[in-house]
């Protein structure tokens, strides 16, 4: 948003967001939730599945960092892109036989995240 100064030039104003207790919990427990994930893709947890598993995981994982960053900083993006992300991992787990049925509850916080999506700042 733009508002003219006392001399009629155009000054970016950014709009503050606080962003709920709630969503800082749950960001916060998404990402050491990813850092397990990455770190147990590449100590043999995933060893049957050959070497592209692990690093199209690892790839995903680092794809929700991006998404959960854009919830964290209270951006319209944000809930959208980990919305996509989870379909994608959900998607790709089952392409590769890793299907897990507890996967399934990632859908809660993108659920919590659009539900916090009118108090969300659109990004210019």
């Amino acid at each position: 948003m733009y508002v003219k100064d006392q001399f009629g030039y155009k000054k970016r104003v950014k709009r503050k967001v606080n962003r709920p207790k709630f969503i800082t919990a749950l960001c916060l427990l998404l990402i050491a939730y990813g850092f397990w994930s990455i770190i147990s893709s590449y100590i043999g947890v995933y060893s049957g599945f050959g070497t592209l598993y692990p690093a199209m995981n690892a790839l995903m994982i680092v794809f929700s960092f991006v998404a959960i960053s854009g919830v964290w900083s209270m951006e319209k993006w944000g809930p959208i892109s980990f919305a996509i992300v989870i379909t994608l991992k959900i998607f790709m787990d089952a392409l590769w036989g890793k299907f897990n049925p507890w996967f399934l509850l990632a859908i809660i916080p993108a659920i919590i995240f659009f539900l916090q999506f009118p108090k969300m700042k659109k990004t210019e």
